[in-house]
């Protein structure tokens, strides 16, 4: 066995490489699809808004998505850290790795506080912007929609109670053909 001054074990460098390149590309594949996914759903909210549509629900699970990005970050980071250790063949030496793994736990942390924290005071942004636009939330949206993690705005209170309305929730009627059947009683 060859011995070496070096008191680090060898690296497997093609693990060390897929490890790093998995890691990454899930870290920007997770940012993108975030972006992607908020950019989706603040469409449909402007485009009910400006409509005027009677009744629409908002995911208020997905506000999660804002602060993500930072715990996506991380993994990038110990990504890129997997891809450098690959292709140098060693590992970071003892000052510089710990620094790397403080960074990178210090963003998955403040990710995933994020997530929680930052998802609270969006959903509370966005009901004081949809309220200001004239629209109410319904007290018990998961008796209308059985979802969880939704809410129901309404242009008005009376809808949140509505036999008609609660009736074409319950058999799975899509927010568009409940909202046009709105549309046409009050015509």
């Amino acid at each position: 066995m060859a011995t070496t001054n070096d008191s680090r074990p060898p690296i497997n460098r093609p693990v060390a490489l897929w490890t790093g390149v998995v890691l990454s590309v899930m870290g920007v594949g997770l940012t993108a699809l975030s972006v992607w996914v908020l950019w989706l759903n603040h469409r449909d909210y402007v485009q009910a808004i400006q409509t005027g549509v009677a009744i629409f629900l908002e995911d208020t699970g997905i506000t999660a998505l804002y602060l993500a990005p930072i715990t996506y970050l991380g993994l990038a980071l110990l990504g890129v850290c997997g891809i450098i250790v690959a292709i140098r063949g060693k590992g970071f030496i003892k000052s510089v790795g710990g620094n790397l793994n403080k960074a990178v736990s210090l963003l998955i942390i403040t990710g995933l506080f994020g997530m929680f924290f930052g998802s609270y005071v969006s959903n509370k942004l966005w009901a004081e912007h949809f309220e200001s636009q004239g629209y109410l939330e319904c007290s018990q949206p998961f008796r209308m929609t059985s979802k969880w993690f939704t809410a129901v705005w309404v242009d008005s209170i009376s809808l949140c109670d509505d036999r008609r309305v609660l009736k074409m929730f319950g058999s799975g009627k899509r927010i568009s053909y409940i909202n046009s059947v709105i549309e046409e009683s009050r015509h």
